[in-house]
Formats: structure tokens, C-alpha cells, sequence
């Protein structure tokens, strides 16, 4: 457990460092570009990024779960990955003029192309990820996506100082991958296996077409809305929805950055040793539920001082976007964790099954929202995914793991009277100090004091598990 503890601190701490970064990348690009220019490269990402789920096909996952690794499962995991992502990277340039006729929006062929550049890294990134993963060693990992992430900011910047639009973006994501192959290569130079082996990769593929599909398909929740509007509607109306989306991923990823990494281990180390996988599940649920969905509250709440303060005030419409997404976004916060847990325990064809179920009545929500109410109709098609995803994801690991219910569901009501209190708070502070009359950042300090008070006298008062680490962290710091 003092493993756990140790990665999950690592892990949160690199995690909010490189979101820190990002978010400065992120700030900064909203006051260059416009809504139209980074929509016109979210249409050719969001593809990309759907793809990219899939190049590894599962081979990370193969080998941070083996319980013996070898050379020559990490050379048959080299030789499945290169097939697959190098192939793949073929693909997106010879459908980068067609799928740019598709969309009818010209510049995003080039765009295609310099982003399929980073599937012919992919093997020497992923690779040596898993390993490092495998041994615990997200301070490391955290290191090199730092040095990744300072390497895009300042070739993104640059490039759009010297006119090269959005077309920045994506020489911006170059340098990143080719930056994180060459420190991952260095830092899992322990195990100095790099030559591919074209041989036993069945066994990596078969976890790993299940795996793999599902990430796409989870990815594609995120993605896919860029490229439903951009061929319904303009690339304009996808600038502001991926802002509007976007501020809700960052919400929820500053939550959630330091403790994804470290699921998968420790979801195997509890598998391993015989332990209840019901148990960690709850557990698990419990307390990200009461980070996660208290945050998600204010956000939504307080989403136009968000937007004014991170992208400015060309960005105002994607205001209401971000709060109609915030409950989508608490719909899955229960079951965050199923995709993972559902792997460890071999069931990749039931996660698969759920993914794909979710994924296809989300898809027709947010193609009939758009019909009906534009973008915010694709917001509310969101959360009828989302509902979907709480429902399906109930019933799978209901059969697959024996998970209660009605247990699952009681022991999330701590979690949800503190949102309850938190969310009572950020509307009190609006009542008396409306944030569209209010400094972005007066609006922002004023949550950041009141709000964290709230919070934690809620756990107390409602006995929230959580304020046990509260009161473990307070008495670190009085010693």
C-alpha cells in the first residue's frame, strides 16, 4: 500500500505539473488563434486522437499485467505495435485529402499529415511507458512528459509568431513525440530491448483488440462531437464546443491525473494477491466521488469566470456548453474506474460490449442534439450518453465482478450531500457577486477561499471516508 501511496503522490504531482503547463499552452493559444483556426485543427486532432488509441493495441497493458516479463514478450510487444501503428500512420496519409474533402475544409489535409507522423514513435514511446509503469516509476514518467510538454509550448508559440496559424498546433505536437521517444528510450534503458519480434503476438492481441477498442471507443466520446459539428456546422461552432468540453476534460483530469497511472498496477497487485476487487472498487468509488463531483459542481456553476479567465472573452459561448457537460461528466465518475477494473480481471469483452453500447446511443444523442439545438443540443446528448454510461456500467460489473448495486449506489450518498453543500456555496457567491458582473479573477480567488472551507466541513459534518486523509494530511503538516 506504501507503494501506492508513493506512485499516487509521484503521479499527482507530475500530473499537475505538466496540467499547469498545458493549461498555460492552452491560455496562451485561445489569445492568438481564433475560434475558427483551432476549430479547423480539432477536426483533424479529434480524428487522430481516436486512432492513436489504437496503435498500441493493447501492449501496454499486456505488459504491465504479466506477472514475468522477458525479452522476448517485450520484443513480441515491439513487433505487434510497430505493425500496428506504423500501418496505421500509412492509413491517416493516404485518407488526409479524401477525409479533407469529406469535411470540406481544405487546410485539413496537411493537417492529417503532420499529425500521423507521431505513429511511426508510438512503439518507442509506449513501450518503455509500460515498463516504467510496471515498476512504479511515475516520478520518472513524469519527467519526460515535462520535458515533452515545455518542448510543445515553445515550438507552438513560436510557430504562430512566425504565421503559421494552426498548422503551429500540430508542429507543436511533433516536437512533444519526438522529445518523449527519445527520454523514454533512455529512461527504461535497464532493459535494453528495442529489436521487434514478429512472433507470439497473438496472445498480446488478443487482450489487446478488446483493450484497444475500448480506449477508442472511450476516447471517442471526447473527439467525436469536433467531428460531428464539423461536417454539420462550422469550424467555428467546434472551436467553441471543444473549449466548452475541453474545460470540463481539464476539471475532471486535474482530479483524476495522479490516480489513472497508478489504477492498473495496483488493480493487479490487488487481483494477485487474492484480495476483494469489490471492495477496492467501492472504496475507489467513494472517494473520487468525493473529490470529483464537488469540483464539478463549482465548475459548473462558475464556468463563465472559467472561460473568461483560461481563454478569454472571444470564448464567452463555450460558458453554457461546459455547464450542461459537467453532469455528463458526473454520471461517469462512479464507474470511472470499470474500464480498468474489468481488464485486470480478463473480462476485456464485456468492457468492450459496454463501451460500444455507450458509445453508439451517444453518438445518435448527439447527432439528433445538434438537429434540435445546435451545439447545445450536442451538450445534452452528452448527458443522456452519460446516464447511459451509469446505467450499463452498473449492470456489467453487477455480472462481472458481483458488484452490489444498491450498496454501490448508499455509499455514494456521503459524496453527494457534500456536492450538495458545495455547489449551495458557488451559488451563494453568484447571488451576491454575479459572475458576469464580476473580474474573472476576483470571481476565481473568491471560490478558491470559500470554496475549500466548504468542502472539507462537509466531510466532517457528513463523515465522508475522506476526512480521514483530511485529517492524516493535517497531521503530517503539524509534525
Amino acid at each position: 500500500m506504501a507503494n501506492v501511496r508513493r506512485a499516487v503522490i509521484f503521479s499527482s504531482l507530475g500530473r499537475y505539473v505538466l496540467m499547469v503547463v498545458g493549461l498555460i499552452n492552452t491560455m496562451v493559444v485561445a489569445r492568438l488563434l481564433s475560434p475558427s483556426e483551432i476549430g479547423t485543427f480539432a477536426v483533424a486532432s479529434s480524428l487522430v486522437m481516436i486512432m492513436a488509441e489504437f496503435r498500441v493495441l493493447g501492449a501496454n497493458a499486456y505488459l504491465i499485467r504479466e506477472k514475468e516479463l522477458t525479452d522476448e514478450k517485450v520484443r513480441s510487444s515491439y513487433g505487434l505495435t510497430i505493425l500496428v501503428s506504423w500501418f496505421m500512420g500509412v492509413l491517416i496519409i493516404a485518407a488526409s485529402y479524401p477525409l479533407s474533402d469529406f469535411f470540406e475544409i481544405e487546410e485539413v489535409a496537411p493537417l492529417f499529415i503532420l499529425l500521423s507522423l507521431s505513429f511511426f514513435l508510438a512503439p518507442y514511446i509506449s513501450i518503455p511507458h509500460a515498463i516504467l509503469s510496471r515498476k512504479y516509476k511515475f516520478g520518472l514518467i513524469s519527467n519526460v512528459y515535462f520535458c515533452a510538454a515545455i518542448s510543445n509550448i515553445v515550438v507552438t508559440i513560436s510557430f504562430i509568431y512566425f504565421g503559421f496559424s494552426f498548422y503551429s498546433l500540430a508542429f507543436g505536437n511533433i516536437s512533444s513525440v519526438l522529445v518523449q521517444a527519445v527520454l523514454f528510450l533512455y529512461a527504461s534503458r535497464e532493459v535494453p530491448v528495442y529489436a521487434p519480434r514478429f512472433k507470439n503476438m497473438r496472445v498480446i492481441a488478443k487482450i489487446g483488440v478488446y483493450t484497444s477498442l475500448g480506449h477508442v471507443i472511450r476516447k471517442a466520446q471526447n473527439t467525436t462531437p469536433d467531428m460531428v459539428i464539423g461536417k454539420l456546422g462550422s469550424p467555428t461552432e467546434v472551436g467553441l464546443f471543444s473549449r466548452g468540453l475541453g474545460f470540463m476534460v481539464f476539471v475532471t483530469d486535474l482530479i483524476m491525473s495522479g490516480i489513472y497511472p497508478v489504477a492498473a498496477p495496483y488493480l493487479a497487485d490487488i487481483k494477485n494477491k487474492g484480495e476483494s476487487m469489490v471492495t477496492a472498487y467501492l472504496n475507489a468509488s467513494q472517494l473520487i466521488t468525493g473529490v470529483l463531483w464537488p469540483v464539478l459542481a463549482v465548475g459548473s456553476v462558475a464556468s463563465l469566470p472559467a472561460i473568461r479567465l483560461m481563454f478569454g472573452d472571444q470564448w464567452d459561448p463555450a460558458a453554457p456548453i461546459a455547464s450542461i457537460v459537467a453532469v455528463w461528466a458526473m454520471l461517469k465518475a462512479p464507474h470511472v474506474l470499470a474500464p480498468q477494473t474489468l481488464i485486470t480481471l480478463g473480462y476485456e469483452s464485456s468492457m468492450f460490449a459496454k463501451e460500444l453500447i455507450v458509445f453508439l446511443l451517444f453518438l445518435v444523442a448527439i447527432i439528433w442534439g445538434y438537429h434540435v439545438d445546435g451545439i447545445h443540443g450536442v451538450a445534452y446528448g452528452f448527458i443522456i450518453g452519460g446516464l447511459t454510461d451509469f446505467i450499463v456500467s452498473a449492470l456489467v460489473t453487477n455480472i462481472r465482478m458481483g458488484l452490489p448495486t444498491f450498496k454501490h449506489m448508499t455509499c455514494l450518498l456521503p459524496s453527494l450531500t457534500v456536492t450538495m453543500v458545495c455547489w449551495a456555496a458557488v451559488q451563494a457567491i453568484a447571488y451576491v457577486w454575479p459572475f458576469d458582473q464580476t473580474l474573472p479573477i476576483l470571481s476565481f480567488l473568491q471560490i478558491l477561499i470559500v470554496l475549500p472551507l466548504v468542502w472539507i466541513l462537509a466531510l466532517f459534518i457528513f463523515q465522508h471516508p475522506l476526512r480521514s486523509e483530511v485529517a492524516r494530511i493535517v497531521s503530517k503538516f503539524r509534525k
